[in-house]
């Protein structure tokens, strides 16, 4: 029986630092991926597939060559009268070679099969790229998972012991019901919370397992000190110019316009006429069995071998409209083929634009929700000293924390989404490579764990004087 992802989570967000259980980093996962990924093994399978279609095309220019032979026993029953009948055995064998001299037809699917090649070359790539980018999104999203139950475990204990203090201090008289009441649910909130947490765990880590094909276990996460910066060049139009060279989408669309195109010709070269090289080689042998041999020598004198070498041409003048419907049906297929890949690009131009701003924004951000944390932590020790002296209430508290929580949350937030955002522009200028994931799995550290955050919360003593307005 699978045991549930998520009890690993709990650990993970227990704040277990230092384990020295083994964590999986990025690169291992994303060799798990492309060893156990279903979607991957298929992609390849299909351009292997799709390869052998270049040789297929150019089969039809290359010389054939047929063999064929037959063997019957006949009766040969003469108008002359029964003296005449024949009973014979018939043998006959030999092969024909046929080198294509002009076949239109066969050139121009030559060319849409070299042309098919290149489209299943650059959807590998596009798929080996958009891999690359579910791995990474499916283990960061883990790792998102992971660092927010961590602090939905930290909030719901904090607000969990503001309740248990709330409740020693209205048994001693020092403050109303009400704020027992707010601390209670503020905690039953926090509680519902880590419930969501846990569940939108284990379910991020079934995605990366399903990836990776087995369950991930503990992950190396982002490290601290990580810095996060605005992509180079600084500039969408360079970023966007890049993915019109490279994107491998693009590049399929591309081809996937020339097939069409070579399908169109060679659909319309059914009018043209076939010329063909051949020679031949037939060796017939009539073997009389009758007892009157006389009548069977105007068989026997056919026995012999006939070489042939010439060459042969057809033209199909009519076949009842097929090879002008078929020469229209690729006219339109070949016109939807060039609007599908004006559409990819504008959509290439628009997504590589996209994803540079996020990232620009992201680099922003980042260091913009770092800096709320620290100005909510300095709002929550300021808080929590007016509530001690009677200027706050709990609601205050409690809403200082919750907001805390949230600006952690955030900036948690924030620095996977520069991540997933960066190779999201990497990927829309055709540039995502197993180089780059590599190059992000520096950003890890192995031997870190995903710790809560820090408990902020008020110790007020039951036998505290009572705030001013509370006696």
């Amino acid at each position: 029986m699978r045991i549930r992802p998520v009890l690993s989570g709990l650990a993970l967000a227990l704040g277990m630092a230092h384990s020295p259980v083994f964590a999986l980093d990025l690169s291992e996962a994303y060799a798990k991926a492309q060893k156990n990924d279903p979607r991957w093994s298929a992609a390849r399978n299909n351009y292997e597939a799709e390869q052998e279609s270049v040789a297929i095309g150019r089969g039809a220019l290359l010389p054939s060559l047929a063999a064929y032979g037959s063997f019957s026993e006949n009766e040969f029953e003469s108008d002359l009268g029964a003296a005449a009948n024949t009973e014979f055995e018939s043998t006959q064998y030999g092969a024909k070679l046929t080198q294509p001299l002009f076949r239109a037809d066969a050139w121009y699917g030559y060319q849409r099969s070299k042309a098919i090649g290149s489209q299943a070359e650059a959807t590998l790539r596009s798929q080996e790229q958009e891999l690359a980018l579910r791995v990474s999104q499916a283990y960061f999203a883990v790792l998102s998972a992971q660092e927010t139950l961590a602090y939905a475990q930290a909030e719901e204990a904090a607000f969990g012991r503001q309740q248990d203090q709330a409740q020693q201090r209205f048994d001693v008289g020092l403050i109303a019901i009400t704020d027992v009441l707010e601390a209670r649910a503020a905690s039953d909130g926090a509680r519902a919370n880590r419930i969501a947490a846990e569940a939108a765990l284990s379910s991020t880590q079934e995605n990366l397992s399903a990836i990776i094909g087995e369950a991930p276990g503990r992950l190396a996460p982002l490290k601290g000190d990580a810095i996060f910066v605005k992509p180079v060049p600084a500039d969408p139009d360079a970023w966007a110019k890049l993915a019109k060279e490279r994107n491998p989408d693009l590049q399929a669309a591309m081809q996937a316009y020339n097939t069409s195109r070579a399908a169109s010709r060679e659909a319309r070269s059914g009018h043209l006429p076939t010329v063909d090289l051949f020679g031949s080689y037939n060796d017939t042998d009539y073997d009389v069995t009758a007892s009157n041999p006389l009548a069977g020598s105007s068989f026997t004198t056919q026995n012999g071998a006939t070489t042939s070498v010439g060459v042969e041409a057809n033209w199909l003048l009519f076949a009842g409209g097929r090879t002008y419907a078929a020469s229209k049906q690729a006219s339109y297929r070949e016109a939807a083929a060039q609007d599908q890949l004006t559409a990819t690009e504008r959509l290439v131009v628009n997504n590589a634009r996209t994803a540079y701003l996020n990232v620009a924004a992201d680099a922003y951000r980042v260091e913009a929700r770092k800096q709320a944390v620290a100005s909510n932590e300095s709002s929550l020790a300021a808080v929590q000293a007016g509530y001690e002296v009677g200027t706050r209430n709990i609601v205050d508290v409690l809403l200082t924390q919750r907001v805390l929580y949230a600006a952690k949350r955030d900036y948690a937030d924030a620095r996977y989404d520069y991540v997933i955002n960066s190779l999201r522009l990497k990927s829309a200028s055709g540039q995502l490579s197993e180089v780059d994931i590599r190059e992000l799995n520096g950003w890890l550290d192995p031997n870190a764990s995903i710790v809560g955050a820090p408990e902020k919360y008020l110790e007020v003593p039951p036998t505290a004087t009572p705030p001013a307005g509370k006696r």
